[in-house]
């Protein structure tokens, strides 16, 4: 048993998506900049109801709803959301205690499964990697931190496919923002992951950036690294924001600059460079990627905008 305890009402940021799509790496730069001791981790693997070799033997898997305990998941946020204190099992990893955060980051599978959880949590956010990507990432990730062989981690993916699609994936329509990395053209050039293209799908009546600084017009027929535009996505019509791994350094710390100008009552937490963002590991290798650090940025924003409209709303 772990214990997680909050004395006040913290921010709760839900942070949903498949197996390896990445929730802990996206999430790694609010810790960074607002602090362990501000920052607590709910992993959804805790409310695992059946261990691995029970899953197997049924054939039931973890993505499946029934192999999850949903309403202990859910009294136990509503509890968080209400600044009271928890007692949580805790499923095959350790976990830290924090005393009194002020944001509380829910990621795993099932974090926007009822309508229930949706409401407990003020930041709504979907990771929707490309397929092969994902696979890429689940593969990495489990066989060298997980004890998985390569091959063992394939035949999961291919037993998880349905359950995936069915419970995982529709929840994607109820997210603020869909955050898609995807491999383009210097990725292909170089198989560094360091430079994946990245598209944030934000709904309409989510906040907004004023980029208009910072985006360019295409020239000569190329298109810049640096995108907005409007598309469907998940049946609604969404602003989307693309951001290429082709991206200079330059480009990216202007980015930068205008995201943290719209954040001037926290700037005192803005890291010296860019590059304390977007940490990454390619297997056991720490890496850096702008794409990323700036992904983080933009939810870091949504999430400060969120904490402005509640002490806004106490202070009434």
């Amino acid at each position: 048993m772990g214990s997680v305890t909050s004395n006040q009402q913290p921010l709760i940021v839900a942070v949903c998506g498949d197996s390896g799509s990445g929730k802990t790496t996206l999430t790694d730069g609010m810790v960074r900049v607002f602090g362990q001791e501000r920052v607590a981790h709910i992993c959804l693997d805790d409310y695992h109801i059946l261990d691995r070799a029970t899953r197997l033997r049924t054939g039931i898997t973890a993505l499946h709803p029934a192999a999850n305990n949903i309403a202990l998941m859910t009294e136990h946020i509503r509890c968080l959301a209400h600044g009271e204190s928890i007692i949580k099992p805790v499923y095959d990893h350790k976990t830290g205690t924090f005393g009194k955060p002020d944001i509380i980051i829910v990621h795993g599978l099932h974090p926007l499964y009822s309508e229930e959880l949706r409401n407990l949590a003020q930041v709504h956010i979907y990771l929707d990697p490309e397929i092969a990507l994902l696979q890429q990432w689940k593969i990495m990730r489990d066989s060298t931190v997980r004890g998985y062989t390569v091959e063992q981690v394939r035949q999961q993916m291919v037993i998880r496919r349905r359950d995936s699609r069915l419970f995982i994936q529709p929840q994607k329509q109820f997210a603020d923002i869909i955050i898609r990395f995807s491999r383009g053209s210097l990725y292909y050039r170089t198989r560094d992951l360091a430079h994946l293209d990245v598209r944030l799908i934000e709904a309409k009546d989510a906040p907004k950036i004023d980029l208009s600084d910072v985006v360019e017009a295409s020239k000569n027929g190329d298109r810049p690294a640096l995108r907005l535009l409007e598309q469907e996505y998940a049946g609604e019509l969404r602003d989307v924001l693309e951001i290429d791994g082709t991206i200079s350094h330059q480009k990216a710390c202007e980015l930068e600059d205008v995201i943290w100008a719209h954040m001037d009552n926290v700037s005192h937490l803005r890291p010296d460079r860019l590059s304390q963002l977007g940490l990454f590991y390619a297997g056991n290798i720490l890496r850096q990627s702008d794409p990323l650090a700036l992904t983080q940025l933009i939810i870091l924003y949504h999430v400060v905008n969120k904490m402005h409209e509640a002490a806004s709303e106490e202070t009434l």
